[in-house]
């Protein structure tokens, strides 16, 4: 599934991270790795990338929580943010949505 200068309504999202680490950000299954913030990715893309983890226990986000966690930026650059999370595998497109994976396996 590669992301569009539209957004689709809704994203599937399907958590591949593993075990909460102890030096998680947020509660509950609510939680992102903080080491996201010194990965070389655009502003943007770390904004994404922790707003997506923050709604894989919903297991989906909606167009309007993409918009609201990239307030301000208009849809073709939430979807090139998108592409550079796919890029360097923290999201691995398929059929039906995207798998997060942990930034351990930025690459």
């Amino acid at each position: 599934m590669k992301p569009a200068s539209t957004l689709p309504e809704v994203i599937r999202l399907r958590d591949a991270r593993g075990g909460r680490p102890e030096n998680a950000a947020g509660i509950g299954e609510f939680w992102y790795e903080p080491e996201v913030w010194t990965l070389p990715l655009s502003p943007a893309s770390r904004v994404l990338y922790a707003g997506l983890c923050s709604f894989l226990g919903h297991r989906e986000i909606n167009r309007q929580d993409l918009r609201n966690t990239l307030k301000g930026h208009p849809d073709g650059e939430i979807a090139r943010a998108l592409e550079e999370l796919v890029s360097h595998y923290l999201l691995v497109p398929d059929a039906r949505g995207y798998e997060v994976r942990s930034v351990g396996g930025f690459g």
